[in-house]
């Protein structure tokens, strides 16, 4: 995978203490296949890769993978916090991720499909990226 197959995107942020009830416009989850093949095929150019939703971005992203723990493993887990809480569907903002190029340069994309499902699914079978 590439990065010129997927759509840059702004991030915003929705100030805590301001929120109403969010619409339903959609179901977008991470597509955590193409994150995969992304990291998988590009990893000698990046520094971090972060996930969470396009509108709110300050108060949803978590980190998903480094240059040097690799992915981190418990993301919404308390067990071993690693600054890796985010959010991974919505029903009205865009699932995106943030890359951290070895140059420092940060860039957006938004990085979706159609789901539900706010779990993360990158480790795969026996800890293992798909």
């Amino acid at each position: 995978m590439d990065f010129v197959e997927l759509t840059p995107i702004a991030l915003g942020h929705t100030p805590l203490g301001t929120r109403g009830p969010n619409p339903h416009i959609h179901d977008w989850q991470l597509d955590w296949q193409k994150l995969s093949s992304l990291i998988a095929d590009n990893q000698d150019v990046m520094m971090q890769v972060d996930a969470g939703l396009a509108e709110d971005w300050l108060n949803t992203h978590g980190t998903i993978w480094d240059n040097v723990q690799g992915y981190h493993r418990y993301p919404n887990d308390n067990r071993a916090f690693d600054d890796t809480v985010f959010w991974a569907a919505s029903t009205w903002a865009t699932p995106a991720i943030v890359v951290t190029f070895h140059n420092e340069i940060s860039r957006a994309f938004s990085c979706y499909r159609v789901g539900t499902d706010p779990d993360f699914h990158y480790l795969g079978p026996r800890g293992r990226a798909y």
